[in-house]
């Protein structure tokens, strides 16, 4: 009875894993056609923001969590669900978007395809110090 009651205790007060991990965490840019940037900042904590710019101005702005799945070390599905948005109506709306991603060149390089085989290849930045 009493390692029931201990088990039960130190299960209580262990922290739950993390959905995600920091193989895909960073500050990522893509630079897209039409002078598009995505500029996207990912947290191990499930947490993601992101802005788009095309001809220099600000079209999308967007924030919310994700959830990763990982098939393997480098390959899986992220899921990004917005919970916070601010888009032109040539962006259109924030939507819930889910993309298979492969890491390339040990870790630097972040390569998304949409449900729609839309790619996007986005770079890790260095920190600002």
């Amino acid at each position: 009875m009493y390692r029931r009651a201990l088990l039960a205790a130190v299960i209580a007060l262990t922290p739950m894993a993390a959905m995600a991990d920091e193989s895909i965490s960073g500050q990522w840019q893509a630079h897209l056609s039409h002078e598009v940037v995505i500029a996207m900042d990912v947290l191990a904590d499930n947490l993601w923001t992101s802005q788009t710019v095309q001809s220099n101005k600000v079209v999308a702005e967007l924030a919310g969590s994700y959830d990763q799945k990982k098939a393997s070390a480098t390959t899986g599905t992220l899921v990004f669900t917005p919970v916070k948005s601010k888009t032109t109506e040539q962006h259109g709306a924030a939507v819930v978007e889910e993309d298979k991603y492969t890491l390339e060149q040990g870790g630097k390089v972040l390569r998304l395809v949409s449900s729609k085989n839309d790619v996007m290849v986005f770079h890790k930045q260095a920190y600002a110090k």
